[in-house]
């Protein structure tokens, strides 16, 4: 029985891996605002449009996995196909989850695939390169590596997102847990710590409705984007880097890599 479970999550697996490019990735806790001493569990999710699907708790995908809160830094750790994928104890303050996969590989098999995903993402310039391409063996590899966060609060709002460092993330330079909600909320991308202007970073806004609203903002000459936060919602920030690979024979073949950031968080209701 243990050698079947293995295998159903080993291909559960495998299949979040083969529908998660072209999809936002972001954590989702269960609770953004904890009380003190409560356990939290965290899902690593993939989809679209703030809505998608848990993936398993997979160490082969994860090259970095932890929460730095008042207590410190610590590795989140699991066991292969735990879903929730983590979980941790909420101490007083901002606590800052964080997660980086390791590289993945997608082949596209049709021009038109690559060119609707990079043009999606804020890159239409690079289209052209492949608007003459048949489809007639075609054959193009890309790896990709995703680096979510996400801000927790337990108690009144206080403490500060900070810059890990990541080759591609998203900050918050505004605590959004202040009460009441700020009237400008600003996000930075920096890519291994220093700002990205002129980022595509998309918002999706959760309304306590259920419906998803959607925005896209260009960063400014500081890699910064602006925006007014409405209480009571969840938001999800998203931003893609897009470029060429100078050895594709060092990663399997692949021609181009993006790199994948994501903050989440929830703004409490007045």
């Amino acid at each position: 029985m243990q050698i079947i479970a293995y295998l159903a999550v080993a291909m559960l697996a495998g299949l979040v891996s083969l529908a998660s490019h072209a999809h936002e990735f972001w954590i989702l806790p269960s609770d953004f605002q904890p009380q003190a001493g409560d356990t939290v569990t965290v899902d690593l999710v993939i989809g679209n449009d703030f809505e998608g699907f848990s993936s398993p708790y997979t160490p082969d995908e994860i090259a970095a996995f932890a929460l730095i809160d008042a207590a410190g830094n610590m590795p989140m750790k699991g066991r292969f196909g735990d879903m929730p994928a983590g979980k941790f104890v909420a101490q007083p303050g901002l606590s800052l989850l964080f997660h980086q996969t390791t590289p993945s590989y997608v082949t596209y098999r049709k021009p038109e695939k690559f060119i609707n995903f990079i043009t999606s993402k804020g890159f239409a310039e690079l289209a052209a390169l492949y608007q003459n391409a048949e489809d007639e063996n075609f054959k193009l590899v890309e790896q990709y590596r995703r680096f979510a966060k996400s801000l927790i609060m337990v108690g009144p709002a206080s403490g500060q997102d900070q810059i890990l460092g990541l080759e591609m993330e998203l900050v918050a330079l505004t605590n959004p847990y202040q009460q009441p909600a700020p009237n400008e909320f600003v996000v930075a991308v920096y890519e291994a710590g220093a700002p990205r202007p002129g980022a595509q970073v998309t918002v999706f806004i959760r309304h306590a409705t259920g419906n998803v609203e959607k925005k896209i903002i260009v960063a400014d000459g500081r890699g910064q984007v602006r925006l007014e936060l409405l209480p009571g919602r969840q938001y999800l920030f998203d931003s893609v880097k897009l470029y060429r690979l100078n050895n594709p024979e060092m990663a399997k073949g692949a021609e181009w890599e993006s790199l994948w950031a994501s903050l989440t968080f929830a703004v409490p209701t007045d």
